[in-house]
């Protein structure tokens, strides 16, 4: 995607580009007090489905652009960062702490860092060849941070790849507010490409892709009818490539 630059302004900097007479939400509700507050059983077993396409585009970049080191920021239970990004290249992933602390205990032999990413980057990870954030920045209370963590770990000529819902294919055109408690806010496409482009992320392809890897699970296509009763196409998350501005480099 190419074209002018969007400048912000005071409204879209606080509210992110989103429409006017949006409701946003308040309290990040990811974040754990307690393990498993967020990360239920049920989640766990969905998160394996989810975006996963997102994943897959995320590899396919790594293969396609010899890259080496890949960051999966906000990696939830880890299992497609162990199992799509893994193969593709050496990979770290970041999330809370008593996230990561189960994952520590099911993959040993996987890389992963404790980030609050809501607050300040104190990390020290350095830099990496491509760094990915999907079913994320809908949750972040101030999703500047995201971005700004993003920025400061990717490397010159690498790549960011970002996965979100789209609101008006998976809420309608009229949804004003959040439908799930742990959204924040959600972006349609226009939005979103105004967003990143203001905060210096120059996008290279913006598109829509599966929402989830329905396969041959019962639950699963049990799943797909709820969603097809609501008339919720197969297609609905924003999955985009971007590269940083050399102005908006850390």
């Amino acid at each position: 995607m190419q074209g002018k630059r969007f400048r912000g302004t005071s409204r879209s900097m606080s509210d992110y580009f989103i429409k006017a007479g949006y409701e946003h939400g308040g309290e990040n509700l990811t974040l754990e007090k307690h393990p498993g507050d967020y990360w239920s059983p049920s989640r766990i077993w969905l998160n394996r489905f989810d975006q996963i396409a997102v994943y897959r585009h995320a590899a396919h970049v790594i293969q396609t652009q010899g890259y080496t080191t890949a960051l999966d920021v906000g990696c939830g239970v880890g299992w497609k960062t162990m199992h799509v990004l893994a193969p593709a290249a050496c990979v770290t992933g970041v999330d809370q702490e008593s996230v990561v602390t189960r994952l520590r205990q099911h993959y040993p032999k996987g890389n992963f860092v404790a980030v609050n990413l809501e607050q300040a980057d104190d990390s020290g990870l350095g830099r990496f060849d491509l760094a990915l954030t999907a079913n994320v920045i809908e949750h972040m209370a101030n999703p500047d941070r995201l971005l700004d963590f993003l920025r400061q770990h990717v490397r010159k000529n690498g790549r960011v790849i970002v996965g979100t819902p789209e609101r008006d294919l998976r809420r309608g055109r009229s949804n004003n507010r959040p439908t799930k408690a742990y959204n924040i806010r959600e972006w349609n496409r226009e939005e979103l490409a105004r967003y990143l482009d203001d905060r210096g992320f120059e996008i290279e392809t913006h598109d829509i892709v599966p929402g989830f890897r329905f396969g041959g699970s019962w639950k699963m296509l049990r799943e797909r009818w709820r969603l097809l009763r609501k008339r919720v196409p197969l297609r609905y998350i924003q999955c985009v490539t971007c590269r940083v501005r050399s102005s908006a480099v850390a």
